[in-house]
């Protein structure tokens, strides 16, 4: 008799059918991908990060070394050893609380193809007549650490509005995978829900996409959790990771760098690491598996 594989179910499906695609505003970038803080394995900082083959950057990092919801923050006692520090203006960017690893990734992603953005959460300053839909109305005191929080406030407010239809998410819920498909953005793509079994035979072509994503220098969101051996709470997605592009010529054939917003980290991590999951894993923020992707497609 065939083993059951109850014990990995996953609510992800049902989720995916909650996205819309939506088309994403192209800001004016000089005629292609923008520079901006996207987490680059082995940079210095995100003005000098160095991007995938489309020229696009990735959030710097540093040479050298409990959400209550359905998404929140990496796993009570997750490690976070063997990751790369990813830097804004000197700060860790790490997520402000148990519930905005998902507003954290998706101001990351914004800012891989917005250079205002990426201006703003380095410096404080924006170019003339420019305002990203990331940075609040009001002015932001204190430094990089401050921007980045209030980024993310912002655009945890964005991915809260009409969350349950007419109804807002609530907050304390983290970031739902459909309404963060309709808020990230990125030029020339939208983003849509796919789920993700990291042991159907399918797998390992998500994953191929994810790769040939960021390869073009498009970051890839993917939310993370468990499975229903650890109960129901964990058979939803709990936690956001970004799929980076890697720095010029740094990227090796089937590795995926990882932003994880819990440790402000980066991590390299094999592809094949990520099928047919029995352990957690510091890139997941200590959780198990990936549970969906946010795959960028074209905005036509």
């Amino acid at each position: 008799m065939a083993s059951s594989s109850w014990p990995r179910w996953q609510l992800t499906a049902p989720l995916a059918a909650l996205s819309r695609p939506v088309r994403t505003s192209v800001r004016p970038a000089g005629g292609g991908p923008a520079a901006g803080p996207a987490a680059a394995a082995g940079a210095t900082g995100a003005a000098g990060a160095a991007g995938a083959g489309s020229g696009a950057p990735g959030p710097s990092a540093a040479r050298g070394g409990d959400g209550g919801g359905p998404v929140g923050t990496a796993r009570p006692g997750a490690q976070h050893a063997d990751g790369l520090p990813v830097l804004l203006g000197g700060a860790r960017a790490r997520q402000t609380d148990g519930t905005t690893c998902g507003s954290a990734v998706l101001v990351m992603l914004a800012a891989t193809g917005d250079p205002a953005l990426a201006q703003w959460l380095e410096t404080g300053s924006l170019p003339a007549g420019e305002h990203p839909p990331e940075v609040p109305q009001e002015p932001v005191t204190g430094g990089a650490a401050a921007r980045f929080a209030a980024a993310q406030r912002t655009v945890q407010a964005a991915t809260s509005r009409r969350g349950l239809g007419p109804l807002p998410w609530p907050r304390a819920l983290g970031t739902p995978p459909w309404t963060a498909a309709r808020v990230a953005r990125f030029p020339g793509v939208r983003y849509r829900v796919r789920p993700f079994d990291d042991a159907s035979a399918q797998a390992p072509t998500l994953l191929g996409l994810v790769e040939a994503a960021i390869r073009r220098g498009q970051p890839v969101p993917l939310y993370v959790g468990g499975d229903v051996r650890g109960g129901l709470s964990h058979a939803v997605p709990r936690h956001v990771v970004l799929a980076v592009p890697p720095p010029r010529g740094a990227g090796l054939p089937g590795t995926l760098q990882l932003y994880e917003p819990a440790a402000g980290s980066v991590f390299a991590v094999r592809t094949a690491d990520l099928l047919a999951r029995t352990e957690p894993h510091p890139a997941l923020g200590g959780w198990t598996h990936v549970v969906a992707t946010l795959l960028p497609v074209p905005d036509r």
